[in-house]
């Protein structure tokens, strides 16, 4: 940028500080670059907040950075000197550099650019740095700067600053101290908490992805295996190696076994039309849905027929998980998901209820569960109050307009309810939000307690991070204060619960968790008395 066009920029901004009384509050400046690390390198989703000391930066597998990401910093380069200053850019993925009015890009065919700058010394010149980490693996970004009388050297704190308006467009993603948080805003509970399943290098996740049974005191559930692979940004596994398993309990949630059947993995083949009826009365059957097909069982999951097609639905890509009500022996209502490109969500599924009345050889589309199309509206949770009186709970997403600038996601959780059963459906009301606006949420399970009262179990993948509740004593019009399952999780990457209900009337919360003892993430279960918490 040329001498004489910055001096005149900071003439102009001069002249209006003096016109406006705002202007006269002293600018703060921080050590450093301000800015946030995006799960997208097309620098889009921002998940979490960044000061940096220096620009001199490696990551790979090593540190959790080596699938694709990107990041923005935000700030001032103080000039060290007067006169023309070369800054140095050596990397090999794509970046930008924004010094004023002077731009350097580079990108993966040229991993070394310079570019020369006038100086004043003291001066500070409007930094902005963007690095997008395409193609995954290894990454280095590494930027110098040289003069007359100084050779190449690392640009680094005292000559990166940051203003207070430049972490104001970043301090949404910025988190509490967890010692800060207001613990009177939640209830609390006695729990227990019970490992399921945990292997060390072994990643294991997703209850609400692979359904949860009961029958009784006897407790069947799905959840994923894979290795585990460090990832700061996304989920920490590998996703070409997962096997889907079960976890057993015949006391009541107290002790489990872990089981491997054959058709229940991700894996399962083709799936085809079913030909032979499924008997919906039948007392131990269990039915999965995943995504675009489906499995059953008739010995309480120990095999498993499948997988099978919805038959009949033309709804494109179907994304459903486990959600269903048996009406008779061979009719059950379902109820999916789809993508629908219209709902302004990064992940854009929406709910509907399907029914088939031949024992599942056919499906037909009945009702969508929401009232719009433009949020996001999946992974439903599903309990019958009354003959023709069905309530569901679900996971809300909506996505503002990012073209304007980055801005946080809203995640949430709302319960409808059908007074047709699943013809028709309203909304009823909102349950809680699910983190901070970076994490993409967290689906909730709903039980029917047995006095009549409704209970939703989800995760909260804000600080502090864990497993949390809420009760309904007037059929789900409103809910009480959050009661804390759990908050002793490490990492936000936890919960997607399923909840059943023991004949004591106590809740049995399945869930994947972390902690400070089991640092990769494993399944965990927590029984509790909802009778015991004090609304």
């Amino acid at each position: 940028m040329l001498k004489t066009g910055r001096v005149i920029t900071n003439i102009v901004l001069l002249l209006l500080c003096g016109l406006m009384i705002g202007c006269s509050k002293e600018t703060r400046f921080n050590e450093g670059l301000v800015g946030v690390y995006y799960s997208n390198p097309d620098l889009t989703t921002p998940k979490l907040f960044s000061v940096v000391d220096k620009l001199e930066h490696r990551w790979g597998k090593e540190n959790g950075f080596a699938t694709e990401w990107g990041l923005e910093w935000l700030g001032f380069l103080i000039a060290p000197t007067d006169g023309k200053v070369k800054i140095h850019v050596e990397t090999n993925k794509q970046a930008k550099l924004v010094f004023g009015s002077d731009v350097l890009t580079i990108d993966n065919s040229r991993n070394k650019k310079v570019i020369t700058i006038d100086m004043n010394k003291n001066e500070k010149i409007p930094l902005e740095i963007y690095y997008m980490h395409y193609g995954g693996g290894e990454g280095y970004f590494n930027v110098y700067w040289s003069w007359s009388a100084q050779e190449k050297t690392i640009i680094a704190e005292p000559y990166l600053v940051y203003s207070d308006e430049n972490e104001k467009n970043w301090i949404w993603v910025k988190e509490p101290n967890k010692d800060k948080v207001d613990k009177k805003q939640f209830s609390y509970v006695d729990t227990q908490n019970i490992i399921i399943a945990d292997e060390p290098g072994y990643f294991m996740g997703w209850p609400a992805n692979n359904g949860i049974w009961s029958w009784g005191s006897e407790i069947l559930v799905g959840f994923i295996k894979a290795p585990f692979v460090f990832d700061v940004l996304h989920h920490s596994y590998d996703k070409k190696n997962q096997t889907a398993l079960l976890g057993r309990s015949l006391d009541g949630g107290q002790t489990w076994s872990i089981e491997d059947p054959d058709n229940f993995a991700t894996d399962g083949g083709k799936a085809l039309p079913l030909k032979e009826s499924i008997d919906y009365s039948h007392p131990d059957l269990a039915i999965r849905h995943e995504r675009d097909r489906f499995y059953y069982s008739y010995n309480r999951g120990k095999t498993w027929q499948g997988p099978f097609t919805f038959t009949g639905l033309d709804m494109g890509e179907l994304t459903s998980r486990t959600d269903y009500d048996v009406v008779d022996q061979g009719t059950c209502l379902l109820f999916l998901s789809h993508i629908d490109n219209r709902v302004k969500a990064n992940l854009p599924d929406r709910a509907f209820t399907a029914k088939t009345t031949d024992g599942g050889k056919t499906f037909n589309f009945i009702s969508w569960m929401t009232e719009t199309d433009t949020v996001r509206s999946v992974m439903s949770s599903t309990v019958r109050m009354s003959e023709d009186h069905l309530i569901s709970a679900m996971r809300r997403r909506y996505d503002p307009d990012q073209s304007l600038k980055p801005l946080p996601q809203k995640n949430w959780i709302d319960v409808y309810e059908s007074f047709d059963n699943g013809n028709s459906w309203q909304f009823l009301s909102k349950v809680a939000d699910t983190d901070n606006g970076t994490r993409n949420g967290n689906p909730p399970s709903i039980v029917l307690l047995q006095n009549g009262g409704l209970c939703v179990t989800y995760g909260y993948r804000g600080v502090p991070y864990g497993i949390r509740a809420k009760i309904s004593r007037d059929k789900g019009k409103t809910w009480s204060k959050e009661i804390i399952l759990r908050d002793d999780a490490i990492d936000k990457d936890v919960g997607y619960t399923q909840s059943v209900l023991r004949p004591d009337g106590k809740i049995v919360t399945l869930y994947y968790f972390t902690t400070e003892n089991n640092t990769e993430q494993h399944i965990a279960t927590t029984i509790w008395d909802p009778a015991d918490v004090k609304l």
